[in-house]
């Protein structure tokens, strides 16, 4: 089932980008964890008093990260339908040339829909102005603005329509104004829930020990309340790189976002968060939206 352009991919998150400086029943590739999580020293994660502070040395690390790359694993749970998707590929963001913001890319390889595993070919870029949707097997091109020339994206805007992580702590002040922020323990909300019993299982994945776990809830009257419940992310407590990213909805349905094997400040091809649309007699349809808003 394949809704509206990225519908099912945040019925994702992770705009400006989660600290840029990760769902199959294989994991992508396990070492990165494991050789990440025997080399680290032991971490003191009494150093952030509160949210608050978790979300400054976010700020903070994502002033010297210029690009990120990683494996990532999808899932959506559609509750009603019992329908669950995993997708697994490539992340990509990176600082644009010019210094006006980040370039986000993600290039979905493969999908799980129960027990069927087939190869696909999606990729999705949003430049911080154009979402695009290029599904190359189907020759469809869908691009969508998100948000008028000039005008920045609210982080959690992106979130609710694209499979990117993004920055919370690239704009704190915006995000405090409409979501409460507490730090959680790392297993808390995984094990024993009754609402969402399937993230039991990711309790005991290696990354969770070692990492802080940010629940953001949207305030009574902010625009964020009907979209969801809640959205809770880990992130590595030595790197502060995310790892993982779950956003509940009040209708059952759930998105999982976990990254592998990240690596930052790395050279990343411009070409990859190319936005223009194919010639008009590239053989491809192609679907182009405007800026519908209040600006």
């Amino acid at each position: 089932m394949m809704p509206l352009m990225l519908q099912y991919a945040l019925q994702a998150v992770l705009a400006s980008s989660i600290s840029i400086g990760a769902l199959a029943q294989v994991e992508p590739d396990p070492a990165p964890e494991t050789t990440i999580e025997q080399a680290e020293p032991a971490i003191d994660k009494s150093k952030y008093a509160d949210a608050r502070a978790l979300l400054d040395a976010l700020s903070a690390n994502d002033q010297t990260t210029n690009s990120m790359t990683g494996t990532v694993r999808f899932t959506t749970i559609n509750a009603l339908e019992n329908d669950r998707q995993t997708r697994t590929g490539d992340l990509l963001i990176a600082r644009k040339p010019d210094g006006s913001g980040r370039n986000y890319a993600v290039k979905f390889k493969t999908l799980e829909i129960d027990d069927r595993r087939e190869n696909i070919a999606e990729h999705y870029i949003f430049d911080g102005r154009w979402l695009v949707e290029r599904l190359p097997e189907d020759k469809q091109f869908n691009k969508r603005e998100l948000v008028p020339a000039g005008k920045t994206l609210d982080p959690m805007e992106l979130m609710r329509d694209a499979p990117f992580w993004v920055s919370v702590g690239s704009d704190q002040d915006r995000l405090l104004e409409s979501y409460n922020a507490q730090l959680l323990e790392p297993s808390l909300g995984l094990i024993d829930n009754e609402d969402f019993p399937e993230l039991a299982s990711l309790a005991d994945k290696p990354y969770i020990e070692s990492a802080i776990q940010l629940e953001l809830e949207p305030k009574p009257g902010s625009k964020f309340e009907d979209d969801w419940e809640k959205v809770r992310i880990w992130f590595n407590a030595q790197t502060l790189e995310p790892v993982l990213y779950i956003k509940a909805e009040w209708t059952g349905d759930l998105q999982i976002v976990e990254l592998f094997g990240v690596k930052t400040n790395t050279e990343i091809a411009q070409a990859v968060f190319d936005t223009t649309s194919p010639g008009e007699r590239s053989g491809w349809n192609i679907q182009v939206s405007t800026w519908r808003g209040q600006e």
